[in-house]
């Protein structure tokens, strides 16, 4: 039970992003966020993998250790936000996302809570 509310909650923060979220120095813009959709990614979210497929029409599919789920993403003041059904319980969570070795990192004040990178282009 421990290990899937852990795994639940490392998800959630695939839900992405801290709502405190600070916009650092090299954080892509809101055309640029867009621009990363559609794809098919692999995050990384405290020690987890979790595979997602974002299509350009603001919708979401997650699955991560044989569990699923859909949400939708958007962009906000230059700040990705993302809502999944379960995951994050329909609750937008809002974050700048910046550059860093071939991956896309989210972060919050108290640093990197999330990286992911395309894995390939999603076929809408």
């Amino acid at each position: 039970m421990r290990s899937l509310m852990s795994t639940t909650a490392a998800i959630a923060a695939l839900g992405l992003l801290a709502t405190a979220a600070y916009a650092g120095s090299n954080g892509l813009d809101a055309r640029s966020i867009k621009g990363l959709f559609p794809g098919y990614f692999e995050a990384k979210v405290q020690g987890y993998r979790v595979q997602f497929t974002g299509l350009g029409n603001g919708t979401l599919k997650g699955v991560a250790y044989g569990q699923q789920d859909q949400g939708y993403w958007s962009v906000k003041d230059n700040n990705l936000c993302v809502a999944w059904k379960e995951w994050t319980k329909g609750k937008s969570k809002c974050g700048s996302i910046s550059q860093k070795s071939g991956w896309f990192v989210a972060s919050n004040s108290s640093g990197e809570i999330l990286r992911f990178r395309r894995a390939m282009i999603a076929q809408q």
